[in-house]
């Protein structure tokens, strides 16, 4: 009889996996490198998520909810009655039979029941039904949005042992390298009591400690650094180098801040490059910035946004007539409108302290998402160099691609994914789409009691700060803590000087402070609950740790949030307000924008903000068309992005047809 490696009958696996849609793992049934292949879905967005909504699991009910709720309180008093001897037994039973049958209703309450046990073990406290029907819903290949607080680190702790004990890799997603290694650390010693290992990786891990780490039942890590694994991985393959290979295969992933990672970077390029020689590369970025700097705005360009630009005909023209005496390639019109349209990029859309850095005669990425810095990324085809050129520095050596992929192309490979956020219930229609995914809510274990104050529309960025300032300032006086947010390094810095000039006391976190070591930025978060506390951060979401309030804070209402921009989506808006009222708690947030935000001005005409403005300082009904304008730019960025993020995803899948038909189809 043939066995697989955990020493099940090869027959028993294939016949499960074809009738119950076990989770596949590395072994002689699907490989040592198991991963799925991508699905075929239209290229309209509409037939795609029809064709997604069709496949997608169907949602439990509520009585099955109700029913495995119960299943799971009768199963830890069960296994809180047995001995040491008794519970070793019952859980490697437990485990041959998860790994046969499946995430079937009985074994799945079985398995939470002996986690939820271990977890009061350890941590002193009894996991809540939220958490048990959370976890339950992403075993089902769902995503998931819970509320910020409450307890999304043990929701995902019961999803991903309960995957582990089924024999099932699984990759759990975090924001950062620290967040990786401290929930690995935190919840050792319950994956441990149930026979389970876990690891983590961080930029910093070489090779052998990657292998090492990917051989672990569970393994926490950004989804960056496995995108990277397993480009690296595919590279090797193709290069026949077996031992450089370090991932099991892409079997299972629960990602966490699900919604930042699968929509704010879905589109994000993840690149496997080689340093080359330079040579010629210099002399090719400034001819093409000097080439970009004759060309006129309006005229020979636009740049409808999202980083786009437009070559008018007018443009192309002159870039024709520009480069007539030149040799090589700059004849060839894409060649020379591609590299002049990269260097009008470098000069009008990549703008200092916002989208990067300069520091220790280098630029450094500023990731949008996250407003860290993104140590080690650079942007390809020259971009990189062409801005450390206009910056007036040394360009680095120019890397040559040798693969590359995107989140919205990774992820789809994974057999099994799920995900959770406190805000991805916006974003359902195009995650359905796109991955596939179901997007569910789950209730409030509490009742919230926040109080969300009227936005407000000053009209300019000094007046916006000013009453920041005194707003904040106020609040903090009352014994308040206050947080406020910012999209940008350089408004934060704004603000910074706004409270310096005042002489009001703050924390300020952003991309500029050395964020190598994830304890300081905790820190700096962990002092903004005190009373009187008053913190400036660019990007909270994601951050990863809690604000923890102390019972003074909570007698004057709480934590007060006060937002500063117009994010690309109401989606963001929303992980901002989260940080306040947590867990039924007090809190407050409001918004404060100014005429002059970048994110208003390009959307309203020269008369329609005169008018707006008029409006919104002398009329009663002000507030409401204030409010009405900023969310009708909102709402245009958000499709804007949405419609770009598909037409990449549909180029991305034509790309792949063609290398297939080609005869260079990729290895997995």
């Amino acid at each position: 009889m043939d066995i697989d490696a955990q020493g099940l009958p090869l027959s028993l696996w294939s016949d499960q996996v074809s009738h119950r849609g076990l989770v596949p793992r590395p072994g002689p049934v699907f490989g040592n490198y198991p991963l799925r292949d991508l699905p075929l879905r239209s290229t309209s967005p509409t037939v795609a998520w029809v064709q997604s909504v069709l496949a997608a699991p169907a949602k439990p009910s509520a009585k099955q909810d109700k029913a495995l709720l119960a299943q799971i309180q009768l199963a830890e008093k069960k296994w809180t009655a047995l001995s040491p001897r008794e519970f070793e037994e019952r859980l490697a039973n437990l485990r041959v039979r998860l790994s046969v049958s499946g995430f079937l209703p009985d074994l799945v309450a079985e398995a939470f029941g002996v986690i939820s046990v271990q977890v009061k073990r350890h941590v002193g406290f009894s996991l809540h039904d939220v958490q048990k029907q959370a976890a339950w819903w992403m075993l089902g290949n769902r995503l998931v949005e819970m509320a910020t607080g409450e307890g999304k680190t043990l929701t995902v702790l019961l999803t991903a042992a309960t995957a582990a004990l089924a024999g099932v890799p699984v990759h759990v997603m975090t924001a950062n390298d620290y967040l990786a290694r401290r929930d690995a650390l935190q919840l050792k010693p319950i994956y441990e009591s149930l026979g389970l290992s876990v690891a983590w990786v961080m930029g910093t891990s070489t090779t052998p400690e990657r292998q090492k780490a990917y051989q672990q039942n569970v393994v926490h890590v950004t989804a960056r650094e496995v995108a990277f694994d397993h480009l690296r991985d595919r590279a090797a393959r193709a290069a026949l180098d077996t031992p450089s290979i370090v991932l099991r295969g892409l079997c299972m992933a629960i990602v966490d801040e699900a919604d930042s990672i699968l929509i704010d970077e879905a589109c994000t390029p993840l690149i496997l490059s080689r340093q080359v020689s330079a040579r010629e590369a210099d002399q090719r970025y400034r001819l093409a910035l000097f080439l970009a700097r004759q060309l006129v705005k309006g005229r020979d360009f636009s740049l409808p946004g999202n980083g786009v630009i437009r070559l008018a005909d007018e443009g192309s023209a002159l870039l024709a007539t520009l480069t007539k005496s030149l040799e090589g390639p700059w004849k060839l019109k894409r060649y020379r409108e591609e590299q002049v349209c990269l260097a009008l990029a470098a000069l009008h859309c990549f703008q200092r302290d916002k989208d990067y850095l300069v520091r220790d005669e280098g630029i450094h990425i500023v990731d949008g998402n996250t407003g860290r810095l993104a140590v080690g990324r650079v942007w390809s085809r020259g971009l990189h160099q062409m801005v450390a050129i206009k910056e007036g520095l040394a360009p680095e050596a120019e890397n040559e691609t040798l693969t590359e992929t995107t989140y919205q192309s990774f992820f789809p490979r994974y057999h099994a994914l799920a995900g959770l956020s406190g805000t991805v219930f916006e974003g359902r229609t195009e995650l359905m789409s796109v991955f596939g995914l179901p997007v569910v809510r789950v209730p409030l274990r509490l009742p919230s009691r926040r109080e969300v104050r009227a936005t407000q529309v000053l009209n300019t960025a000094d007046e916006k700060w000013r009453e920041v300032v005194r707003r904040a300032h106020a609040e903090a006086q009352a014994g308040r803590a206050v947080l406020i947010g910012t999209d940008k390094v350089a408004d934060s810095d704004a603000l910074s000087r706004a409270f310096e000039a005042a002489g009001v006391a703050h924390q300020l976190l952003n991309a500029r402070q050395d964020e190598a070591s994830g304890e300081a930025e905790q820190a700096v978060i962990a002092a903004a609950g005190l009373p009187g506390a008053i913190t400036v951060a660019t990007h909270m979401a994601g951050r990863g740790t809690d604000i923890h309030l102390g019972p003074e804070v909570l007698q004057r209402g709480g934590l007060h949030v006060i937002n500063t921009n117009l994010n690309p989506s109401r989606r963001i808006d929303r992980q901002l307000y989260g940080r306040a009222a947590r867990q039924g708690m007090p809190g407050s947030c409001e918004c404060v924008l100014s005429w002059e935000d970048e994110a208003i001005r390009p959307t309203l005409a020269a008369g329609w903000q005169a008018l707006a403005w008029r409006v919104g300082t002398q009329m009663l009904q002000s507030r409401r068309l204030a409010v009405w304008l900023c969310r009708g730019a909102q709402q245009q960025k958000e499709d804007a992005s949405r419609h770009q993020r598909w037409s990449m995803l549909v180029n991305e899948r034509l790309m792949a047809r063609q290398l297939a038909l080609a005869g260079r189809q990729d290895w997995d």
